[in-house]
């Protein structure tokens, strides 16, 4: 027997149907993608660290210059790469979720299994 181990949708309880959620996807033409939007690969965002790195930075030098706004500009930089970090991380576990996710094709649902 080949290492393939059957999985039931929760939803309609069959199990002769599933199919990983990324190789159905592939099957699709452009026109049927274009039907089932709710199961794309999630998108890369394309995260830009360069302008909260460089919030940081002026913000320091503007704290070794004994300013007030260097204060700001450290606490803004850094909430800004926490927030960044935190997105990236979420869209990457979106994607991971994704690629482990099933299919059922006679019912159209997506879970994981």
């Amino acid at each position: 027997m080949g290492g393939t181990r059957m999985h039931v949708c929760p939803l309609c309880k069959r199990s002769d149907g599933t199919t990983r959620l990324s190789a159905y996807w592939r099957t699709l033409s452009p026109e049927g993608r274009a039907g089932v939007p709710h199961l794309a690969r999630p998108a890369l965002h394309d995260e830009r660290w360069t302008a909260p790195l460089g919030l940081l930075t002026v913000g320091c030098a503007l704290l070794v210059a004994d300013t007030w706004l260097g204060f700001v500009g450290l606490a803004g930089g850094g909430f800004w790469l926490v927030s960044l970090r935190d997105r990236v991380a979420q869209a990457a576990k979106e994607r991971a979720d994704w690629h482990r996710k099933l299919i059922c094709r006679p019912c159209h649902h997506a879970f994981l299994p």
